[in-house]
């Protein structure tokens, strides 16, 4: 029997979502001021949905505690009714800690749209260096979407110590808005001299720039305001990273920065002592102590001395100042200052230098020193050699001041910074969200601050009322340092959406004056590929929400706006189904679509090598989804896989392709008979059979005593696979055969037969 091969597979891939979205928020400051940002959502809503939006008094990762000994917390979370609908119905909320037995259930009777609720668990004690892994759970029967019912996370305490707050500050004694400020700073730092260093950088504007503090060591005072890219004065930073808001005359700017990053506690202690040497030199004996292992970073100690108080009996500059309060001298070895090492130890340093006695008053130069994460920015803890004030100081009135900082007319630019989350928390479903109330970055985002000064960050005490809440983010351009920064928030990817559905956020923002702020938003459908669509850009009067201020903007419940965007303006295509077969030469591929909204039209490629060949074309309609097919022949096929895809082309020429479809084709006989199916049968059964070529075909059924009972088949049939159903509800129970004959080239014949059993 003469064998030739036949190509053969079939294979069907189902359920293919193609896009996966990715937000990126642009701001562009043009010194006006704040805008926020609130409530990110993409799908539908559902009616019955709460969730797990944070665990609120335990870090994730690693984190530091103050002391050693183990202490107990009571575990603070907040959920929210994120559904469309009141819950009057009870439910429970359960916290599980392991290792450990630890569990605790709090059951709750009803919750109210858009309403969070904090609970709080029985206390659960932490024991430094022992991690934990934590899990939240609501338990809400009817719950529509339980992607979010559940929240995870990992947490580290190690031992640590109590941490000293550095606080540096760019000032001159030509800029009015520093002469405003300036009291209420010296007297929070004075009320808290020993646990607070201060560090004031006079700088050279506004006109004429003639700080003579400034000009003492304009290099080493320029080195410090290019790390952060400050542009404008005054401007206060604490710990590298936490920015108070201005005015800082407010009565809840220095002491909001404050109280909260004093509370942490930190793997390090820096202890300072002067020695007053023979002459004019200072001996500064410095020890770090690491209490425990250091996150991965880039750590330098900095060391600097300040003179604690200059008095002038005329003022300085134009903005009537006599009397300034830390200032900076110079920085030693340099400004970079001296790396460190991250193993737990005690490291000592000892720096030596000069007073410089015709400027400096002897009696007021102490050293300050710090540890400084370089990879973040972050001051670990600081310490300096002086602890008393020299004068009490009582504190002033309040003064709110309504100017706003000085802008300087050079740029600073310093490296950009890098943030991307590392919390474990991820809410996946039909119905995503970020209510900005854990950590931020949240989890799988990513921030990038070219200049490595302000940028987005967390703000309290301002939420949009679309979904309850206590936060935010906001970009401060109000107390931005310069003009025309652009900073970028990327979103994690989110899948699983329907394209009929929308993105929506809220934002808010008031103009200074005639400042064009501007948010641009952006959408990638390619998982961050390429972000080719730019869904929302606002400036100015057209961004505002609310009416000018030129005091620093913090919106009211009323003052936001929502935007919302539907997906299927932008988004190709999902296909439901993908199957492709091949006869012989013929392939034939076969696909249904969710929708075809937005879709030109679908490229059919066949993989070869590395690389695709577009081998045909099919026209979407642009609206409704339907089932498509293509057919096409391939003589080139040979033994082994092949692999074949779809390239939708979606209206704005932005190209989507689908999953690859292949197999391994394999080979079979020249002519083919199979059994039967199902074998025994009643009364119906399919027989398949394979024809290397156009043949006439004959298939006919007997009993056993070889006479016909049914002929199937009696005619010419094209090459390929076949099947054919035979029903035998006219014959009796019992053993049949059936039998094909057919003619092949060259004038061979082919012939086959198999059994069968009938049973009624």
């Amino acid at each position: 029997m003469n064998k030739k091969l036949l190509l053969f597979f079939v294979l069907t891939l189902s359920c293919v979502a193609f896009s996966q979205y990715q937000l990126q928020f642009i701001t562009v400051n043009q010194y006006g001021n704040n805008l926020y940002v609130d409530n990110l959502s993409l799908g539908k809503q559902f009616n019955t949905d709460i969730g797990v939006i944070s665990i609120d008094n335990i870090k994730s990762d690693t984190s530091y505690s103050i002391g050693s000994s183990s202490f107990s917390v009571a575990p603070s979370v907040t959920i929210m009714n994120v559904g469309k609908d009141n819950i009057t119905s009870a439910f429970s909320v359960t916290m599980t800690v392991t290792p450990g037995n630890y569990s605790s259930t709090k059951n709750f009777s009803s919750i109210n749209h858009a309403e969070m609720q904090n609970v709080v668990f029985d206390n659960l004690t932490i024991t430094p260096g022992q991690p934990i892994n934590i899990s939240v759970s609501v338990n809400l029967p009817g719950d529509q979407n339980s992607a979010n019912n559940v929240l995870n996370q990992y947490s580290l305490c190690l031992a640590g110590v109590a941490r000293t707050l550095l606080l540096e500050q760019w000032t001159s004694s030509t800029c009015a808005p520093c002469a405003a400020n300036n009291p209420t700073i010296d007297a929070f730092v004075n009320a808290r001299f020993d646990s607070l260093v201060t560090i004031k950088y006079h700088m050279n504007w506004p006109s004429p720039g003639n700080d003579p503090m400034y000009l003492y060591n304009p290099t080493q005072a320029t080195d410090r305001r290019a790390y952060y890219g400050i542009n404008s004065v005054p401007s206060v930073i604490m710990d590298g990273i936490v920015n108070p808001s201005y005015p800082y005359s407010n009565a809840t700017s220095l002491p909001g920065a404050y109280y909260p990053r004093n509370s942490v506690g930190t793997p390090l202690k820096v202890t300072v002592v002067d020695t007053r040497l023979a002459g004019d030199t200072i001996k500064s004996d410095i020890t770090v102590q690491v209490v425990s292992p250091l996150k991965a970073g880039n750590y330098y100690l900095r060391v600097n001395a300040v003179e604690r108080t200059i008095k002038y009996s005329t003022a300085p500059g134009s903005n009537g100042e006599k009397t300034f309060y830390d200032v900076f001298r110079a920085a030693y070895p340099t400004s970079l200052g001296t790396p460190i090492q991250t193993a737990v130890g005690t490291y000592n340093f000892t720096i030596k230098y000069h007073i410089d006695t015709a400027v400096w008053a002897d009696s007021m130069v102490y050293t300050a020193a710090y540890v400084q994460n370089d990879a973040t920015k972050e001051v670990l803890t600081a310490g300096h050699s002086r602890h008393v004030t020299v004068e009490k100081m009582n504190a002033p009135e309040e003064i709110i001041c309504n100017t706003k900082p000085e802008v300087a007319t050079d740029l600073i630019k310093s490296p950009g910074i890098e943030v991307a989350s590392k919390n474990t928390k991820v809410m996946e479903g039909s119905f995503l969200y970020e209510l900005f109330e854990g950590d931020f970055p949240p989890a799988g985002w990513r921030l990038i601050n070219p200049d490595g000064s302000m940028t987005f960050e967390k703000y309290t005490g301002a939420n949009s009322p679309t979904m309850g809440g206590n936060n935010c983010i906001t970009a401060p351009f109000y107390s931005y340092s310069s003009t025309g920064r652009a900073d970028s928030l990327y979103t994690k990817v989110f899948s699983g959406i329907n394209s009929n559905d929308s993105i929506k956020f809220d934002y808010a923002y008031a103009q200074y004056s005639t400042e064009q702020d501007r948010l641009i938003v952006k959408l990638s459908i390619n998982g961050g590929q390429t972000f080719p669509f730019t869904i929302f850009d606002k400036a100015g009067s057209v961004l505002a929400t609310a009416p000018a201020t030129q005091n620093e903007f913090v919106p009211t419940s009323s003052q936001w706006a929502t935007f919302s965007f539907p997906l299927g303006s932008v988004t190709p295509v999902e296909l439901t189904s993908f199957t492709s077969t091949v006869n012989s030469n013929t392939v034939e591929l076969k696909w249904t679509t969710a929708t075809e909204t937005n879709n030109y039209g679908f490229e059919v490629q066949k993989k070869i090598g590395n690389s695709y060949i577009t081998i045909g074309f099919v026209k979407g309609n642009g609206t409704s989804s339907i089932c498509r097919q293509y057919s096409f022949t391939d003589k080139g096929l040979q033994l082994g896989k092949y692999s074949y895809r779809i390239k939708q082309v979606d209206f704005n020429g932005v190209f989507v392709y689908s999953d690859e479809i292949s197999a391994d084709v394999k080979v079979l006989s020249s002519f083919s008979l199979d059994q039967n199916y199902p074998n025994p049968f009643n009364p119906s059964t399919k027989i398949k059979f394979n024809l290397p070529n156009d043949s006439k075909v004959s298939l006919k059924v007997f009993n056993l005593l070889g006479e016909e009972v049914m002929t199937v088949i009696n005619k010419n049939m094209t090459a390929g696979l076949h099947e054919v159903t035979i029903n035998a509800s006219n014959l009796k129970s019992g053993v049949y055969f059936y039998s094909i004959e057919a003619a092949g080239n060259n004038g061979h014949r082919f012939f086959d037969s198999k059994k069968m059993t009938l049973i009624k």
